[in-house]
């Protein structure tokens, strides 16, 4: 089994990012989704390493998922936690020193291990409030002594979580954990050239990621702005094409693409009105692009750009069969083209709410 840790700062962006993800590195199996831990039985025939590195590549690459896991094994109880903990226990004390070391991955003379312990819901029974603490301390010391292993608090090299619920324990080994300070230390501000407005990095590369965008497919956003989308795709290894009716936004793209040393992943950036991107393509020798993420502008300029949702639904031409379009703007928008499969409500302030629409050509 494979556990997924969903970030809590967003009520549906999470598991639609997952999903995403899941389809992207064709990962198939069961999701089951326990508060906000997805659990997927895995039945595939990917070895283990493989699929240890597919969990990790998920991570890296997501905005809302905050931890990949491979589960070791659950234990389920229907009494107390302290009986799930004696399950638990006696579980543990079953295996062979060499057999817990495959399952935790564990090399007892190179590595170092710590206990982390993950309560998914709040006891209010005293028979309950066992801290968290205490059972990593007793946790750790069977696998001290099963495995020889040394224990670090502060900086292990296996972090091994145990994920608490009221009827259910799983034991799981952290393969990755989402840089959070990326986000932060990318923020549209702090680029090369900035412009008020910019949607934030975080969910400018979950919504290339709901795109379902792999490497070297190509990306277009007709309305480019500063290139945050850009970016977020060339960091993953898209094909970029960018528009905008502003110069100034172009050559300002363009820089903020070469800070991040992404100059080879651009196919074109073009001042061109959004009305004429397809021709443009054309003249690019380009058909199809695999899909579109954009933000499109809307209020007072909107109509010196064209009507967006007239935009939105002639671009659907371009995209390749079973291609996304991913965009968001402050109202919802319906097209005529294109499948409707998801749309995401985001509160920006009491004036300002942003709908993420997902598009998928069929």
């Amino acid at each position: 089994m494979i556990g997924f840790l969903l970030g809590k700062d967003h009520e549906t962006l999470p598991l639609s990012e997952l999903n995403a993800l899941l389809e992207i590195y064709s990962l198939n199996g069961d999701l089951t989704l326990l508060n906000n831990y997805g659990v997927i039985s895995y039945g595939g025939s990917i070895e283990k390493s493989k699929l240890m590195d597919i969990i990790i590549n998920i991570i890296s690459r997501s905005a809302y998922i905050n931890e990949g896991h491979m589960i070791i094994f659950q234990i389920e109880y229907s009494e107390s936690l302290n009986k799930g903990l004696e399950l638990l226990t006696s579980k543990l004390l079953q295996f062979e020193s060499k057999e817990l070391l495959n399952l935790l991955n564990m090399d007892p003379l190179r590595d170092t291990f710590a206990i982390r312990v993950i309560k998914m819901n709040k006891y209010s029974d005293e028979n309950e409030n066992i801290s968290s603490m205490a059972i990593e301390r007793s946790i750790g010391e069977i696998i001290r002594k099963k495995t020889n292993g040394k224990v670090n608090l502060k900086n292990p090299s296996k972090a091994i979580k145990m994920v608490i619920f009221k009827d259910r324990i799983y034991m799981a080994l952290l393969l990755e954990k989402r840089d959070r300070e990326y986000f932060n230390k990318n923020r549209p501000h702090l680029r090369a050239y900035f412009h008020p407005g910019c949607i934030l990095p975080k969910l400018a590369r979950g919504m290339v990621n709901l795109a379902r965008l792999r490497e070297n497919q190509i990306l277009l956003d007709p309305f480019c702005g500063t290139g945050g989308f850009l970016i977020e795709g060339g960091l993953i290894g898209c094909k970029l094409i960018g528009c905008d009716i502003d110069e100034n936004m172009i050559n300002g793209t363009l820089l903020n693409l070469k800070s991040y040393n992404l100059e080879n992943k651009i196919i074109d950036l073009k001042k061109i009105n959004a009305q004429d991107v397809i021709p443009y393509l054309e003249s690019l020798g380009i058909n199809k692009v695999d899909a579109i993420v954009t933000d499109p502008p809307y209020g007072i300029s909107t109509s010196a750009k064209g009507n967006v949702e007239d935009i939105l639904s002639n671009l659907g031409s371009i995209l390749k069969d079973n291609g996304y379009m991913v965009f968001a703007s402050s109202k919802k928008i319906y097209l005529e083209n294109l499948k409707l499969k998801e749309i995401h409500e985001l509160y920006i302030h009491k004036s300002l709410t942003r709908y993420v629409h997902i598009y998928k050509k069929e």
